[in-house]
Formats: structure tokens, sequence, C-alpha cells
């Protein structure tokens, strides 16, 4: 997985030494439920999942450049068959709350973007969002993503979810040469 730099941030390898710094933003009430997923009970669920992550190679961590801290992920996706076939991929992100409001997440999600689009070469990027979730929605439109459709997806409490989706195609997104 490649190290990708900003202007503020560095995405990088997930590593076990990041445990900690997952843990004590997984584990907030507020974090998952808007990804769709539990907040964490226990640091050895925290564990699991970050070794399935690492495994997977697939997610970025999310540090400032000044500490090589995890504060969020972000991670380029296959969620089916059809989107491999049709070579796109959904971005999904999580963010500390610690560092809302700050134009962090679509600094990241542009770095992603161009990194799918101009190396990976995909044709599509896809991204979702609950529709209760404002923030994630305004990440999603300050990075160029329009609206496609809305979908009900399986909700950690096993429950469904109503999920705005958007995409941006390679040849919008070079259009904009951003």
């Amino acid at each position: 997985m490649k190290t990708l730099v900003t202007k503020r941030l560095i995405l990088r390898e997930l590593k076990f030494t990041d445990l900690i710094g997952l843990f004590t933003y997984a584990r907030k009430p507020n974090i998952g439920p808007s990804a769709g997923w539990k907040p964490h009970d226990t640091i050895e669920e925290t564990a699991a999942i970050l070794r399935m992550l690492i495994n997977e190679g697939e997610v970025w961590a999310v540090t400032l450049k000044e500490k090589d801290e995890i504060i969020g992920t972000i991670g380029l996706h296959v969620r089916n068959f059809e989107n491999a076939l049709a070579n796109q991929k959904e971005i999904g992100y999580v963010l500390d709350d610690t560092y809302w409001g700050r134009g962090l997440m679509p600094e990241a999600v542009s770095a992603v973007l161009d990194y799918a689009f101009r190396e990976v070469e995909l044709d599509r990027v896809l991204c979702g969002h609950v529709i209760n979730n404002f923030q994630s929605k305004r990440v999603i439109e300050k990075t160029g993503f329009h609206p496609t459709h809305q979908e009900k997806r399986d909700h950690y409490d096993h429950t469904k979810v109503e999920i705005q989706m958007y995409e941006l195609t390679k040849v919008e997104y070079l259009k904009g040469e951003r």
C-alpha cells in the first residue's frame, strides 16, 4: 500500500502499534454508528479488527504530519463482484471526533481519489453516507462526488439503514484537474 502525503496528513499502512489510538476513538459512541459499525467494547475487539484490516491491505491510517499517531482511517474497497467487474471501488472513512471540522477528511479523500484515478486507474469511485450523517455528506460533496441513488444496507444492530450513494468517474475527476 502506497503512502500518500498531503499538506497536513500522512496516509500510511496500518500497523499493530496503532492499536491504542484506534481503540481510543473506535470506542466512542458517536464514531462507529455513523460509519455503520458498533463502538468497540474491548481492546481485544479492536485488535482483531486491526489484524483483519492489516491483512486486507485496503485501509490507510490517517495521521497528522507532525506526529505518527492514528486519528482515523480511509480505505478503497471492492464491496461486491459488480464493482470488481466495473473497475470501481468504494471509499470509506472515519475520523476521531476530536479532529472534526478542520477539513482533514476532505484532504484525505482528495489524496485517495488522486491515487485511485491516476495510479490505480479506476474508472469510478463510489461513496455513501447514512442519511442523517451530515458531516460525511459535506466531505463527499466537497470532494466532487454527485448523488446517484439510495440503498438499504445492513447495520451493526441487525437493522437496515438508508444510505445515500454518490459516485465520481475518472473522466469527471480528470476534467476537474485537481
